[in-house]
């Protein structure tokens, strides 16, 4: 069963997640998944540590440099096995020029707590919001 603790530590970790993709501190954000870890976005898949930094790697030069990730209405839930399930919203902003809004989605992930105590991420799903133009 989850206690306050855990839901801090995770709501910590999904920060760090975020922290680490906008400074660039790629091991850190590797720290933040298991081994067997899966990562689903509009980007890929990747698959393990290898797969998830090669992705990163390819993001961050890409996508991400200069942008500030923010999660929000984060709902964690107990499931069982020393796992816990997780939604939020995800908001990236502009930080090196105008800001604004450049993205928004949601994330579906499932976390794991490993025999030390750490949560970890073992699947995120991140779900990018389209913007349609006909509307």
């Amino acid at each position: 069963m989850l206690n306050l603790e855990d839901k801090i530590t995770i709501q910590e970790l999904i920060t760090k997640y975020n922290l680490a993709i906008d400074n660039k501190r790629l091991d850190e954000w590797i720290n933040t998944w298991t081994d067997d870890g899966i990562w689903t976005t509009t980007f890929g898949e990747a698959k393990g540590k290898s797969e998830l930094k090669n992705m990163i790697n390819q993001i961050t030069n890409e996508f991400a440099s200069g942008k500030r990730h923010f999660s929000t209405n984060i709902i964690i839930e107990d499931t069982q096995n020393n796992m816990a399930s997780a939604n939020s919203y995800l908001t990236v902003i502009e930080a090196y020029k105008s800001p604004q809004v450049v993205a928004s989605g949601t994330y579906s992930d499932i976390l794991k707590k490993n025999n030390t105590g750490e949560w970890k991420f073992f699947q995120r799903k991140l779900d990018i919001d389209l913007v349609n133009e006909s509307k």
